[in-house]
């Protein structure tokens, strides 16, 4: 029951608090497309999760051999791209061995493989010294939150659109590029974190 609620803890703490969409800028712009096509949402948010999870768990492990915990900021990074590359890879076979799948399943793994939110998991973990647990929590909380921000700017772009009183130099991109600076601005307050830091 401990292993539940811690990862439950940084699960929350993840999708909320440290909605790494809206506060990092981290795969904003997937998000963004995304919500143009929010039928793609699931099976999308499904990668990005297993993929930010699996990484973030072993890059957790790699990070307590002692020569890789000696290292600087820049050598992890490169182990973690190493890491995911490798994942990659090793999806990629198991896709290609054991399934019929489409081509626009290859380009959507390809595509949450190597988002920026995945990859900042591994680096965000390495700074908040996160155990195997709460990295576990961390990468099913940025799956979460990648669904949260789609679903939130796919209802926004759906009322900015309806509504009639938006001049038309801010239709379209301009008004999509506020309403997702105000989402950052309220997700920010909700963190309590200094955006001036």
């Amino acid at each position: 029951m401990t292993y539940f609620l811690t990862i439950l803890s940084a699960a929350l703490y993840v999708m909320v608090f440290q909605n790494l969409i809206f506060n990092g800028g981290y795969s904003l712009s997937e998000a963004i497309r995304m919500s143009a096509k929010p039928r793609q949402l699931f099976p999308m948010a499904i990668f990005i999760t297993v993929f930010s999870t699996v990484l973030s768990t072993i890059c957790v492990f790699i990070d307590t051999i002692p020569y890789v915990k000696n290292l600087n900021e820049v050598f992890h990074a490169l182990i973690y791209v190493s890491v995911l590359l490798g994942l990659y890879l090793l999806t990629m076979l198991i896709v290609i061995i054991y399934g019929q799948v489409s081509p626009k399943t290859i380009r959507r793994i390809g595509i949450a493989a190597f988002n920026t939110l995945v990859l900042a998991m591994p680096l965000i973990n390495y700074r908040s010294a996160f155990t195997p647990i709460e990295a576990i929590g961390a990468g099913l909380g940025a799956g979460l939150a990648y669904v949260i921000a789609v679903l939130l700017i796919n209802l926004g772009l759906k009322r900015l659109d309806t509504n009639k009183s938006i001049p038309k130099c801010f239709k379209g991109t301009p008004a999509i590029f506020i309403y997702t600076a105000l989402l950052s601005l309220a997700f920010t307050g909700i963190s309590g974190t200094s955006i001036f830091i």
